[in-house]
C-alpha cells in the first residue's frame, strides 16, 4: 500500500486527519506524517497543498452508482456517464456542467410560485391572521399571499445550489470554474437556498429538459463539501465515502430484485421495528437487508462489505460472526456476505455445531451499470432458489412495529 510522507504543521495534519479522506499516521521524523487511503474518495485542498484519493472503481460508474440509489426507475435508463475526467471530483463537475449548460441553452425554466410579502396595495390573498397579529388594525401595509410567475423557482434553485457547492471545491482546472461560473450568472436573478433545506421539484413534461442536470445536482448537493479548521488553518474539499456508495447502490438493487419476485425487503429504519438476538429484548441486530416473503417471515439475510476479498479466504471472521449471529436470531438456515471486489466464484462456510450456511459473493464493480444490475439480479436468484431457505419455525425474539 502506498504510504506517501508529508511535513505537515500539527495543525495541518489534524485538519486533514477530520476529512477522513485519507488517515494521517505520525512517523518517528518529528512533523513528518505518513498517509494511508481509507474508504472514501474525493479530493481536499489547503494552501498549496492537495490531496487526492481516486476510486479502483471506474468514475463512471460510482457516479452512476451513487445516482442510481437516490432514484433507480430514472438512473437505470440513463446508463451513460461523461468519463472525461481522471479525477472523480472533475468527472462529476464536468458532468454536471455539460448537462446543466443544455439544460439552460434555450433560457432558465420560469414557472409559479407562492410568495407572501406586505405590500400597500392588496394583490391575490389577504393573509387575515398575519395583519392581525402583525399589523394591530393598521390597514396598511397589507399581508398578502399571490403567486408569482417567473424563473425563481425549485429547479433553478438546486441547479444554482450545485453550482455553488462545486465553485467553492478547490481543485478543479480553470476552464471548469470558467464554465460554471456562467452558469451561475445565468442563475442571478434565482434565490440560493439555504444549505440543508434545499426545495423538492417533480419531474415532469415542462422540466423534462432539466432532468439530468436536476438528477446531477441533487448528487453534488446531497455528497456536498466538506470544510474543516483547525486553528487557522481552513480546509475545504468534496469527500465521498464509497462503502456507502456500495452499500446503497447494493440494497437498492437487491431490494428491486425482492420484489420482482414478490418479497419484500426490509432495511433498519427508525418506524420499521427492530429483531434481537436474545429473548429479553436487549441485543439488538440491524441486517443491512433482510429478504421477507409475503407474511412478514425473514426468509435470509444480506449484508454488503466494501473490502477486499482475497483469493482462497471466505472473508474475515467479524463478517462470519456477524451473519451467524443474524441467522441465529432469526431461525434462518442461511445468510449471504456481498463484498465490493475480490473471487469471483461463491464459497460457503458450514458453521460447526448450528445448521447454518454463510455464502460469500463479489460483485465486480467495474461492469458497465446494465451488466452490474444483471448481476446483482443473478445474486438475488440464487439466494432465493437456494434449498436451505426453509423457515425453521416460529422467530423468537421479534418485534416488528
Amino acid at each position: 500500500m502506498c504510504r506517501p510522507r508529508l511535513r505537515l504543521s500539527p495543525e495541518l495534519a489534524a485538519a486533514l486527519a477530520a476529512t477522513s479522506l485519507v488517515a494521517v499516521t505520525p512517523t518517528v521524523e518529528p512533523g513528518v506524517f505518513a498517509l494511508s487511503v481509507t474508504r472514501k474518495v474525493g479530493a481536499v485542498t489547503v494552501g498549496a497543498l492537495t490531496v487526492r484519493v481516486e476510486p479502483k472503481t471506474p468514475i463512471s460508474n460510482v457516479l452512476w452508482m451513487m445516482g442510481y440509489a437516490s432514484n433507480p426507475s430514472w438512473w437505470s435508463r440513463h446508463t451513460t456517464m461523461v468519463d472525461t475526467a481522471t479525477d472523480f471530483v472533475e468527472a462529476l463537475a464536468e458532468a454536471f456542467a455539460l448537462a446543466t449548460e443544455q439544460a439552460i441553452s434555450k433560457g432558465l425554466l420560469s414557472g409559479y410560485r407562492e410568495v407572501e410579502d406586505a405590500s400597500a396595495v392588496l394583490r391575490g390573498r389577504l393573509r387575515a391572521g398575519d395583519q392581525m397579529t402583525r399589523r394591530f388594525g393598521l390597514l396598511l401595509p397589507v399581508e398578502i399571499r399571490y403567486d408569482e410567475y417567473d424563473e425563481d423557482i425549485a429547479e433553478n434553485q438546486l441547479l444554482l445550489a450545485a453550482t455553488l457547492t462545486l465553485l467553492t471545491t478547490t481543485g478543479l482546472p480553470s476552464r471548469l470554474r470558467t464554465r460554471l461560473a456562467r452558469i451561475r450568472r445565468t442563475l442571478a436573478d434565482v434565490t440560493a437556498p439555504t444549505r440543508g433545506n434545499e426545495p423538492d421539484w417533480i419531474p415532469n413534461r415542462l422540466n423534462s429538459r432539466y432532468h439530468w442536470a436536476l438528477h446531477l445536482a441533487e448528487l453534488i448537493i446531497h455528497h456536498g463539501s466538506v470544510e474543516h479548521r483547525i486553528g487557522k488553518v481552513i480546509l475545504r474539499g468534496f469527500v465521498v465515502d464509497m462503502w456507502k456508495v456500495f452499500e446503497d447502490f447494493l440494497m437498492t438493487a437487491a431490494t428491486d430484485a425482492i420484489v420482482r419476485r414478490a418479497g419484500r425487503a426490509a432495511r433498519p429504519t427508525a418506524n420499521r421495528g427492530t429483531w434481537h438476538l436474545d429473548h429479553e429484548n436487549t441485543v439488538t441486530i440491524e441486517p443491512d437487508l433482510t429478504w421477507l416473503d409475503t407474511t412478514g417471515t425473514p426468509v435470509t439475510v444480506i449484508d454488503a462489505k466494501y473490502k477486499a476479498l482475497r483469493a482462497g479466504k471466505l472473508g474475515p471472521n467479524a463478517d462470519m460472526y456477524q451473519l451467524t449471529a443474524y441467522c441465529t436470531a432469526l431461525k434462518l438456515r442461511t445468510g449471504h456476505l456481498i463484498y465490493a471486489k475480490g473471487e469471483i466464484q461463491p464459497r460457503t462456510a458450514k458453521i460447526i455445531g448450528a445448521d447454518i450456511t454463510i455464502h460469500s459473493h463479489s460483485l465486480d464493480l467495474t461492469l458497465p451499470p446494465q451488466d452490474l444490475l444483471n448481476a446483482v439480479d443473478r445474486l438475488i436468484l440464487e439466494a432465493g432458489d437456494h434449498p436451505n431457505y426453509t423457515v425453521l419455525g416460529s422467530t423468537q425474539g421479534l418485534a416488528l412495529a
